[in-house]
């Protein structure tokens, strides 16, 4: 913490000494839309505060309005339109406060969707290509984050100017608040006693403004600040500051003794080899061919989290051991391409059988949210191992933005897709045709997985059709205050309501 105190520090500094000049009208435009992101933000994505005051409603149609509005100011004023493209992973997170009930994903997409706006940020200053991109473009897109914040004095230096120039003005327009104000008080306290309904419509405003000040809406403020002035920072260093300009350091190329690593890859496949004749001797075999006293559901359902930790060392080998001969050429360099594409598919082999181990124990308990997302992830974890191939034959591309990109499609997709309601279907689905499904973990999702708990309203239990009614109540009592809160999956659940 003390020394991320102090990059901030010495990035606050650096940016006072080096502002530069802003022309007025590209300073008028930031201005007004730090103003726009900072009541956007208050009033659109902020309906609600997520820090238990109490105030449940959460933010839905009017996230990806937002949305909209911000891309409308970025498409005017950036000059470059390419790195706008960035906008569209952010928009579809905001999505999924609008056809979702289900919230776990909420803070994560603020966290992504900050971090995609740095990235976008530094597109705009320096560049993005997939082929020569630098390794090290988290550290820059992190960079960029905390810059955005250094530049909080900003705005308040040009008022500060701006009230210099104005300040006869602005004497003016005081003394003419404080006269109206006074005369005002006085008016309308005659008023409030020659008219009792006058007086009843005076002390309803009065006290319908004392609650909108409460500590819910002091942190909402607080909040669209800081939202308001990161977005305004990350606009103004891509289109102001040039302090953020890609240096040019020359890096040497790495060199490794092939003879080294193709020893310890060679002992690493003997063990893995062996590893994987045993998972197709047992594995995938009958269960009659274990040994005896060995169950095959005792065999299978172990090992899943060890096997899927070494498809991460085995990823990690393969790049160290590319990119560390990559400038090699010769038999020795032949032989660590051979080696590394031969791990790569044991490893692609390991990824099979922790899903056939996943799979296996949803064959018994069925789907939860934790085994849609590891079936998820194995399968897009396949994906970047069949791209791992091409990398080895040909490393002349950014593998670690590739699996960059690989990730984001993932989340994006964990948006989209209503997982509530693949997991509710399958444990339905498997209560009524075994009568063991898991439905009291599926009546404690979200609102997405109505369509599949209303099937339980027909079950022939009793305590099966109580569980259904208590879950459409609940439904039923979920809070919302304002058309910002408007869910399209929230509405469709409500429409199942006998």
């Amino acid at each position: 913490m003390k020394m991320m105190s102090m990059e901030m520090t010495n990035l606050m500094m650096t940016e006072k000494k080096i502002e530069p000049k802003v022309d007025p009208i590209l300073k008028r435009r930031l201005l007004i839309y730090l103003l726009v992101s900072m009541l956007g933000y208050f009033l659109l994505v902020l309906p609600y505060i997520p820090f238990g005051f109490g105030i449940r409603p959460r933010a839905g149609v009017s996230a990806p309005l937002f949305m909209l509005i911000q891309a409308g100011f970025l498409f005017y004023i950036i000059p470059t339109k390419k790195p706008l493209v960035m906008l569209i992973p952010i928009f579809i997170l905001s999505l999924n406060a609008f056809i979702s009930a289900n919230t776990m994903w909420r803070s994560t997409n603020l966290i992504v969707s900050a971090l995609l706006y740095g990235l976008m940020a530094h597109w705009i200053v320096n560049g993005i290509s997939l082929k020569d991109m630098s390794s090290d473009l988290f550290t820059m897109t992190v960079k960029t984050f905390f810059r955005a914040f250094s530049r909080i004095p900003v705005p308040f230096r040009w008022l500060g100017d701006a009230k210099k120039a104005k300040i006869p003005n602005l004497k003016r327009i005081a003394i003419g608040l404080g006269i109206s104000i006074s005369v005002l008080y006085f008016i309308i306290i005659i008023l409030a006693q020659a008219d009792m309904i006058f007086s009843i419509a005076v002390q309803n405003f009065f006290a319908g403004l004392l609650r909108l000040i409460n500590l819910s809406t002091v942190i909402r403020v607080i909040v669209a600040f800081f939202a308001g002035m990161y977005l305004f920072g990350i606009l103004y260093g891509a289109m102001v500051t040039a302090d953020e300009k890609k240096e040019t350091i020359e890096k040497p190329e790495p060199k490794g003794d092939c003879l080294i690593i193709n020893m310890v890859l060679t002992s690493v496949l003997l063990i893995y080899t062996l590893f994987v004749i045993i998972q197709i001797r047992y594995l995938f075999a009958p269960p009659d061919s274990l040994p005896h006293g060995l169950t095959f559901e005792a065999y299978a359902r172990r090992g899943f989290f060890e096997l899927l930790f070494l498809t991460f060392v085995n990823i990690v080998f393969i790049l160290l051991a590319v990119w560390l001969t990559k400038s090699k050429s010769g038999r020795g360099a032949k032989v660590t391409k051979i080696l590394c594409q031969y791990l790569c598919a044991i490893t692609i082999l390991l990824l099979i059988s922790s899903f056939y181990r996943m799979w296996l124990h949803g064959t018994d308990d069925g789907l939860t949210r934790m085994r849609f997302l590891v079936f998820g992830f194995l399968i897009f974890e396949a994906i970047g191992l069949v791209v791992t191939f091409f990398y080895i034959a040909k490393p002349k591309f950014n593998i670690v933005a590739v699996y960059g990109i690989i990730a984001l499609t993932y989340f994006l997709l964990l948006n989209l897709v209503p997982m509530d309601r693949i997991i509710a279907r399958d444990q339905v689905n498997r209560y009524f045709e075994t009568g063991r499904g898991g439905i009291h973990y599926a009546a404690g999702l979200s609102a997405d997985a109505a369509p599949e708990i209303a099937r339980l309203r027909y079950s022939e239990n009793s305590d099966t059709r109580k569980l259904a009614y208590h879950y459409f109540v609940t439904i039923e009592r979920a809070e919302t205050t304002s058309w910002r809160q408007w869910n399209l999956s929230l509405h469709r659940a409500r429409g199942l309501i006998d």
